[in-house]
């Protein structure tokens, strides 16, 4: 797909979660950005400063886009200018709207028919999946690697940074996959998590994983350099009685909860 199929400016792009922050060589400390428009789709938008309230999830932005050229996913666009105007780049995201409550669930519920096999075979970078069945979470330690810097000195830490990586084994609704999928959960939320708490583990519970009061729904997307291989990049949860108390239906239910 070529420069000429992509939008200049995605005016309703719903915020579905946020990566953890990640250093690049040039000094930047970026965040890659997933979510939805009713227009275009799915869309994966990267680099973004690691703090921009205008980016928080479920608010709804207009933003200038571009084509990224090395990264061949339909699904990924660049602010326009991240890279020149990085220092004012926030200066370009509009804030134009806010899900309420209602909306959040009702939107996630619409989307969450997808499964990673059948991503995969159509080459699709983005989804969301319903998990049927969680089977299993854990940790993995991680091989810890250099941390960077800016031209400051101060370190730029990543997800390699920390000493944990926490993964969820499910099967989703409708599943064409024969094994059940077994994925990293590289949502920012697991690590602020674990720079406020001593206890690594506890994520799981904050996450609301294996909570059965709660809806849970998984927005997964590929890597770039892997792609089949894919990740959890935002784990979106709708407590039952929450949602139901403001007016949905009982067949329904739902709510959420964030700790990020």
């Amino acid at each position: 797909m070529g420069e000429k199929d992509h939008p200049d400016r995605i005016d309703d792009l719903v915020v579905l979660g946020r990566s953890h922050p990640e250093p690049i060589e040039d000094g930047r400390h970026t965040v890659c950005l997933g979510g939805y428009s009713p227009t275009h789709g799915f869309i994966r938008l990267y680099p973004t400063r690691m703090r921009m309230s205008e980016l928080y999830r479920w608010n709804i932005v207009s933003v200038p886009v571009e084509y990224d050229g090395e990264d061949h996913r339909k699904e990924s666009y660049k602010i326009e200018g991240s890279r020149e105007e990085w220092d004012i780049l926030h200066k370009k995201i509009e804030k134009v709207g806010e899900l309420d409550y209602v909306e959040q669930y009702e939107l996630v519920k619409e989307l969450a028919t997808d499964c990673r096999e059948r991503l995969n075979e159509n080459q699709i970078s983005l989804g969301m999946v319903t998990p049927s069945e969680i089977l299993d979470t854990y940790l993995e330690p991680t091989e810890t690697e250099t941390v960077q810097t800016d031209l400051t000195g101060q370190k730029l830490i990543g997800k390699n940074e920390f000493d944990y990586k926490l993964y969820v084994k499910y099967r989703c609704q409708d599943c064409e996959q024969k094994t059940p999928h077994d994925q990293h959960v590289i949502e920012w939320g697991v690590y602020q998590y674990w720079k406020k708490h001593d206890n690594p583990e506890g994520v799981i519970e904050a996450l609301r994983l294996n909570d059965d009061d709660y809806s849970k729904f998984f927005f997964i997307g590929n890597l770039r350099n892997h792609p089949t291989a894919y990740v959890i990049i935002s784990i979106l949860r709708f407590k039952k009685d929450k949602l139901l108390a403001r007016g949905a239906k009982p067949e329904e239910q739902s709510g959420f909860s964030d700790f990020m």
